[in-house]
């Protein structure tokens, strides 16, 4: 028997559940369709922990390897008013590192501490030898990097033979890879670290050295407070897992300190430009709203704009800044929708496993946006795919990958033709000698024809829970949100809502959005969205089966239930 994919030809799954949980979960006081969705979290058995995080749930920094040494140096840095140099990635990661580590630093009484972010153009990605250089030019005696650092060997030999110090914060390390050994480094990942949280974000691990810096301070809980604010946005917009109770801990927590305020001008006007008001802050506002304005700067300009913004305690100043920031994210999105009209319209024909498109880099084919075109191809194709931006005798390209097939691993099986890669299983850059990137397009392409099975390019939408139309509620959504923060890991609940009949719903298009308003008990209705999709309009004969996100929707003053749709089917097909 054939299956029946959906209207976007994907496979529905229902996420598998343990009976016996289910039922445990049940008994602590939650309803059936919420014990049904965190049962298919990697929760633990006991769910409070995982319903209430707190503080308690930040893991003694200590345990982390070298934290203490790395604690010792910063405080002699700071008892002899060394000269201190932050350097991070220009990413979202790597700003809110900076600002979190600035801001612990000077708050212990070190003055002398400046920042350096690599500009994307011209230095590029990472923790460079000119970089080291100009830190010893300057008569800085400690580096201290952050969402860089552990793979750039190189760069640290020149800082040790320079005389320098240099403290590692990251978290980009490959399985079996090593770390530079003249550095003192902070990574979970790393050979014979036993902290319980492989897991952090680049600012979870400059949110853990703050912590154990603050650790004799009397206002230690006030400061991390506050520092969480930053740590939580880093966190999303990363996209660590959230699977773990201290990651949890610092979103939530962190969300709950951007909802109660006050904040300092830089960051109310960032809130503000992004239309983001306190006390109505999501999480997914963090990666959505915040995280794109963030990293605008370094996609398009320089991220020393989000350090002057958020380190600005003038609002007249910091709402230009922001109105600055603002206009970049609109540049960002113009260029972006040029470069994805132009690489759908290069994709090879037939349609290789591994998708590699490559133009010359200008105003058209922009290598800081190049991560959003290679993702957006890899939704709407199916494939792993890379963009890739030539620069005459050498192309840097971004490659975004399904869940099936590992980034890192098919760039492993084409090392030899690159001078550099890296990056995690979804998400990964490289650069590469021009003339080899037709070699290269055949080798991803056969390490994926090796590595896929028959069913990995036909996408698969995760269900949840089956709910009936006339159970979604305020009360739903209400429960369903004790389950966030939601991310990496622990996605909003997919819902399953069966057998709609189209007779009884209002089906009207406003350009590419589908707009749906479904029947619901006691006269109140309930809409549904489908971004991208207003051709579809004409589709719906025949009972339906719609799965989506449940979400409120504010608009003039006025609350609605809303379905955020992934899909449709039409009815009959199993889940």
């Amino acid at each position: 028997m054939r299956e029946r994919l959906s209207w976007s030809g994907a496979r529905w799954v229902a996420r598998p559940t343990d009976p016996d949980r289910l039922e445990r979960l049940q008994r602590v006081g939650l309803s059936a369709v919420a014990a049904q969705c965190l049962a298919t979290r990697e929760a633990p058995e006991d769910p409070q922990p995982w319903l209430e995080p707190s503080l308690d749930h930040l893991i003694d920094p200590f345990e982390m390897l070298h934290m203490e040494s790395a604690v010792l140096r910063l405080r002699r840095a700071i008892d002899k008013q060394q000269r201190v140099r932050i350097i991070t990635d220009y990413d979202v990661d790597g700003t809110t590192s900076s600002l979190i580590l600035q801001a612990c630093l000077q708050l212990l009484g070190l003055r002398q501490v400046d920042y350096h972010i690599p500009d994307r153009f011209d230095e590029g990605y990472g923790f460079s030898p000119r970089a080291a250089e100009r830190a010893a030019e300057d008569g800085v005696e400690l580096i201290v990097t952050a969402d860089i650092g552990v793979r750039d060997h190189q760069a640290v030999t020149v800082a040790v033979e320079r005389g320098l110090d240099v403290l590692i914060c990251d978290h980009h390390l490959p399985a079996g890879a090593s770390v530079p050994p003249e550095a003192l480094v902070l990574c979970p990942p790393q050979a014979d670290c036993e902290y319980p949280n492989p897991h952090l974000a680049a600012c979870g691990v400059s949110l853990k050295l703050a912590q154990a810096l603050l650790i004799d301070h009397p206002k230690k809980r006030a400061i991390l407070r506050s520092l969480l604010k930053l740590a939580a946005i880093g966190t999303v917009a990363d996209m660590v897992p959230l699977t773990s109770l201290e990651n949890r801990a610092i979103v939530a927590l962190g969300l709950r300190e951007l909802n109660l305020g006050p904040h300092a001008p830089g960051l109310t006007a960032l809130l503000q430009v992004s239309g983001l008001t306190p006390g109505k802050i999501l999480t997914r506002d963090l990666g959505f709203r915040i995280g794109p304005r963030i990293n605008a700067a370094g996609r398009v300009a320089s991220a020393r704009l989000v350090i002057k913004l958020l380190t600005s305690r003038d609002p007249v100043e910091a709402r230009a800044l922001a109105r600055q920031l603002n206009e970049l994210n609109n540049h960002r999105k113009q260029i972006q929708l040029r470069m994805v009209e132009l690489a759908k319209a290069s994709v090879p024909s037939p349609l290789p496993p591994f998708v590699l498109v490559a133009h010359p880099e200008g105003e058209a084919w922009h290598r800081g946006v190049a991560g959003i075109v290679a993702s957006r191809l890899k939704d709407d194709l199916h494939r792993p795919t890379a963009i890739v931006a030539i620069q005459g005798d050498h192309a840097v390209a971004s490659v975004r990958c399904p869940p099936s097939i590992h980034a890192v691993r098919a760039l492993d099986a084409a090392s030899d033709l690159l001078v550099k890669y890296g990056g995690h299983p979804a998400a990964a850059g490289f650069t590469v000698p021009t003339p080899k990137l037709d070699a290269l397009a055949a080798r991803l392409s056969a390490y994926v024809e090796r590595a896929a099975s028959a069913d990995t390019f036909v996408p698969e939408y995760p269900v949840d829970a089956s709910v009936p139309l006339s159970e979604l509620s305020d009360d739903l959504l209400e429960e369903l949100g004790r389950l966030g923060p939601f991310g990496m890991g622990n996605p909003e609940p997919s819902l399953l809502v069966r057998d709609v009949e189209p007779e009884r719903i209002s089906v009207r298009a406003s350009g590419r959005l589908l707009h749906l308003k479904l029947p619901a008990p006691q006269g109140r209705s309930v809409e549904a969205i489908w971004w991208g999709q207003g051709e579809r309009a004409a589709a719906f004969a025949g009972p339906v089966d719609l799965l989506g996100t449940l979400e409120a929707n504010e608009y003039n003053g006025r609350r609605s239930l809303q379905i955020k749709l992934t899909d449709v089917r039409q009815s009959g097909a199993d889940a």
